[in-house]
């Protein structure tokens, strides 16, 4: 277990400083957030990269060179006392989180794992969608986890990045709690802090059920909490850092589109004007074109399965097969499985149209969404109730009311097109953090109150502890690569397994008898049923075989 530990230290110690080209600082705050945009810079050059070549270990390695170079040249900050103890204080929350665990299922082995190992394996792929659908709506986190494949970490890297996101969430917010502590600022972004930071302890506390959603509802509520903590400060610099980690959410969860209105947010603040020529900016406008340029090489649409983006004149494009997808993915959102049961004969198509969802959704989704949502709306009212003195006139910023509206619309839009609880929760959970900062702010509490909140936050957080230690503890340890977490079978016993192959036109497309190709062989996929393969110049493209 202790190479859990320190190689955790490792890939914070190593790659955090990328983060400081964008955001600088040497405080715990500072750090997170650098970490954070270092996995964004990360996962754009492994995006340009695939471009021209697999993500392999030497590809991946150079990296590391790279970090001892920005390490060296800012040593004033990165081999300092301060840069030591947020490494040390990210791996222990490292090792909390992956040690002994599992990876999403079904979903990693289904395609994060197996994408994950195209990436380093391949370069980008033509008609990789053909393969298997699900690789047309592929999250860029998958991109980031690539690229901690390299000769130290080896393929056990690729578990780091989505557990890195979540420790700088949790450090950021838990740094910025305690300064505002310390110095009684119950402001309202104390409260959005305090209530976010509450609901991540209580539920978003297992690594097995990360997957892509939620780091990308962490991403949410550290955007959130950026905006209120920087709506005074003048510049485009912030308004462009913020723009970025939106666009970086929306290439994880395209349901979350409207968070990229949160940034605009901050041209309330009439002293931001931006320069569009202003470096950060550009980067963020390559960025887009290289996710967009790769989303048709893969799919042949701009948003796969969105059937009015995709462009039916490329060869590797299926119209029938993406609209199949769309129809599909909405209709079981709203409860599919459960409606078959049922007497009514409707179609996918007729099912998710006019509300005809809505009785099933309701006695299934809607209850295990009360089941999160109404404890912690109970937990946040007992805590207000409890360190209450009086209520008092409070000035109201006038962005919080936009931040209530972009909230808003995205729970309705979230709700009504694909409301499965782990879509689209950060959009419900900030719009009851708003309420909830909202009266709090106008509330003048008691002496204990500083003490009460501290304890709040301290009981959620031993629970965290406690729940992944009793998984470390008395899990199963009888496991292949045990203690890290399983990315090679869907098995108990994580053994890697022997795919099946076959030859198509040259190219070896492996593929499995239960759909799960977890990370190993590649490229692997659904069936190797009507498919065929030609090479362009170097690259390869998939495509069906239509009779």
């Amino acid at each position: 277990m202790i190479d859990i530990l320190l190689l955790g230290f490792l890939a914070t110690f190593l790659y955090t400083p990328y983060g400081y080209f964008i955001q600088k600082g040497n405080n715990i705050r500072s750090f997170s957030l650098q970490l954070i945009f270092s996995l964004i810079i990360l996962s754009f050059l492994a995006l340009v990269l695939n471009f021209f070549t697999p993500l392999s270990k030497l590809i991946c390695s150079s990296f590391i060179l790279l970090s001892v170079v920005i390490i060296a040249k800012f040593r004033h900050i990165f081999l300092k006392k301060k840069y030591l103890i947020f490494c040390f204080l990210s791996s222990i929350i490292i090792f909390l989180l992956i040690t002994s665990s599992n990876v999403y299922r079904p979903d990693a082995g289904l395609y994060h794992l197996p994408f994950i190992s195209i990436l380093n394996n391949e370069k980008i792929i033509f008609g990789l969608s053909n393969l298997h659908f699900r690789y047309g709506h592929i999250s860029i986190i998958q991109y980031t986890s690539a690229i901690f494949n390299n000769i130290i970490f080896q393929d056990r890297g690729i578990n780091f990045p989505v557990a890195l996101i979540a420790v700088s969430v949790i450090l950021n917010f838990l740094s910025n709690l305690n300064y505002k502590l310390k110095s009684k600022q119950f402001d309202f972004h104390f409260f959005i802090l305090f209530s976010l930071t509450l609901f991540i302890f209580y539920k978003i506390n297992r690594f097995s059920e990360y997957g892509n959603d939620a780091p990308t509802h962490l991403l949410m509520f550290l955007l959130i909490s950026e905006i209120i903590n920087n709506f005074k400060v003048s510049g485009s610099s912030k308004f462009s850092d913020l723009l970025l980690l939106s666009l970086f959410i929306i290439m994880n969860k395209i349901i979350l589109l409207l968070s990229v209105l949160f940034p605009f947010i901050l041209f309330l603040n009439k002293k931001i004007k931006i320069n569009i020529l202003e470096l950060k900016n550009i980067f963020i406008f390559i960025f887009v074109i290289f996710w967009f340029t790769k989303n048709i090489i893969i799919s042949g649409c701009l948003l796969y399965p969105v059937k009015i983006s995709c462009f039916d004149y490329f060869q590797w494009t299926d119209m029938k097969e993406t609209e199949r997808v769309s129809v599909e993915n909405e209709a079981w959102a709203k409860g599919w499985p459960d409606f078959r049961k049922g007497e009514l004969k409707l179609t996918q198509k007729e099912y998710s149209k006019n509300f005809n969802w809505i009785n099933t959704w309701g006695k299934n989704h809607l209850i295990k969404m009360l089941n999160i949502i109404v404890p912690y709306i109970l937990f946040l009212l007992v805590i207000l109730f409890i360190v209450r003195k009086k209520t008092i006139k409070s000035v109201h910023e006038r962005y919080i009311k936009y931040l209530f509206y972009v909230s808003v619309l995205g729970t309705i839009i979230w709700i009504y097109k694909v409301p499965v609880f782990r879509y689209g929760y950060s959009y419900l959970i900030i719009f009851i953090s708003l309420i909830f900062s909202y009266f709090a702010q106008n509330f003048e509490f008691k002496e204990n109150s500083k003490s009460v909140f501290k304890a709040s936050i301290l009981l959620l957080a031993t629970i965290f502890i406690l729940k992944n230690s009793n998984r470390i503890i008395f899990e199963n340890k009888e496991y292949y690569d045990y203690p890290w977490p399983k990315i090679y079978s869907m098995h108990e016993n994580n053994e890697p397994i022997g795919h099946n192959f076959k030859y198509i036109d040259g190219k070896k497309i492996y593929y499995t008898a239960n759909n799960y190709c977890m990370y190993g062989l590649s490229p692997c996929g659904l069936s190797t049923s009507g498919i065929r393969h030609k090479k362009i110049l170097s690259y390869s493209l998939i495509y069906k075989y239509l009779n």
